[in-house]
């Protein structure tokens, strides 16, 4: 194996610091909240369940219902296929019913003449209106909810929006027209956004995470505040605490699930760290590890079984105060323990770090104890971001953040949300 020549002339020491430099490096980008996608076979394995693949024995399948037809077609035949013989009645009548898309349509195109009055009171200017006319553009609402589905929910890049669209309609659009017309959607939907903002400021249980993504080439993070019936994405340039201000107050008086992100305890009162992190991190830890780390996986799989189960009991606020005093007192043995063991150290002071915030949800049953909800909430963000790579500009992260929160906001409460966007851009 030939060696490089900027390494031939280092000293021992040297070529060590390399080495741990090295893999200080590498461990910034496989570690135990590494995603599976970007994981190099550093992700907890799972255990196999020992279950057969396919459906248990006795499993009821689902049938798709028969639909109701629309039309009735007789298919009927007068002369034998073979010598041409004419045929009588049918032996019998075969039944079967064909679900089809109708044919696309010619683009409706409708010419509005807006006639305009000369108030002779005031001499006011009154320019009359209807519930179909956008007030900028020549494209109807349909089109353009259409358009910002297709871009959100089907996550489409813009070329290739224009590229179906053109193809089943012919209306000549490009990608600078697509990006204008997810402008002019985002701001109908502006009044929406700022009523999920004021949502999720007055929610007694927040959900947040944030992940990096890169604006004009430049990193910036996405910032999600969830609850159960809402979605809050801020795109900024910013990993501090201005994002975390402006989503939910300068103190927060509901609970905050998070991660182990410092900015969070300095505007947040009570914080719920997200054990799924924590036994991620310990189930790695054991893989590698094994003895004494897997014993600690299993103790801490013990304390979070107990968690969920005083989650479920109807127990007074004194009682609930004894059961975390009492788990926290357990953690901090667990912690002792570890700190004893050289390989357990810097995961024991990890989880010292966020002692108080481990039990909160044990206080406060409502809230979860993983933050697995605002995870969820970015999957859609990073699949988005894998597709698109860069967004252009603050008004395109503006567009973003106004239009994935809406639509994940009418997700989570059941609603049509091609339905929804055409309602909000017409009213």
């Amino acid at each position: 194996m030939k060696i490089p020549p900027e390494l031939k002339d280092l000293s021992k020491r040297d070529l060590i610091r390399l080495i741990l430099d090295l893999q200080r490096r590498l461990l910034a980008y496989e570690n135990a909240h590494t995603p599976p996608s970007q994981s190099k076979n550093r992700y907890p394995k799972r255990e196999p369940t020992g279950n057969p693949v396919g459906a248990p024995k006795g499993h009821k399948g689902t049938t798709r219902p028969a639909a109701i037809p629309d039309e009735i077609v007789d298919v009927k035949q007068e002369t034998c296929s073979s010598c041409y013989h004419k045929l009588g009645k049918p032996m019998r009548i075969i039944t079967r019913l064909i679900e089809d898309i109708p044919r696309p349509a010619p683009i409706k195109v409708t010419q509005f003449n807006v006639h305009a009055y000369l108030c002779q009171n005031c001499a006011e200017i009154n320019i009359a209106k209807h519930p179909e006319l956008p007030m900028h553009g020549r494209f109807g609402y349909s089109l353009m909810a259409q358009i910002a589905i297709m871009k959100y929910e089907d996550r489409l890049p813009c070329r290739k929006i224009a590229a179906a669209l053109n193809r089943q309609y012919n209306l000549g659009l490009t990608s600078a027209a697509i990006l204008s017309i997810l402008e002019r959607v985002a701001h109908s939907c502006q009044p929406a956004y700022e009523s999920i903002r004021e949502h999720v400021k007055s929610s007694s249980n927040v959900y947040a995470d944030e992940t990096g993504y890169r604006v004009q080439g430049k990193q910036w993070w996405v910032w999600v505040f969830t609850t159960l019936s809402a979605a809050l994405f801020l795109f900024r340039n910013s990993r501090g605490q201005q994002p975390v201000e402006e989503a939910i107050g300068s103190i927060y008086s509901g609970v905050l699930n998070c991660d182990g992100l410092n900015v969070y305890p300095r505007k947040v009162r009570r914080l719920q760290r997200c054990w799924a992190h924590l036994l991620r991190e310990a189930k790695l830890l054991a893989q590698e590890k094994q003895g004494q780390a897997a014993l600690l996986y299993l103790e801490l799989c013990g304390l979070f079984g107990k968690v969920n189960l005083l989650r479920k009991q109807k127990l007074a606020l004194d009682k609930r105060k004894e059961q975390k005093a009492l788990l926290t007192k357990q953690m901090k043995m667990l912690i002792g323990r570890a700190k004893t063991y050289r390989e357990l150290r810097t995961f024991a002071r990890k989880i010292e770090h966020g002692l108080e915030y481990w039990f909160t949800c044990v206080l406060y049953p409502e809230a979860e104890p993983t933050n697995n909800r605002a995870e969820r909430a970015l999957r859609e963000v990073v699949v988005q971001r894998k597709i698109i790579g860069t967004l252009r500009g603050e008004k395109g992260a503006h567009v973003t953040e106004v239009l994935m929160s809406v639509l994940a906001t009418w997700r989570l409460q059941g609603l049509n949300t091609l339905s929804m966007l055409r309602q909000t851009l017409s009213s």
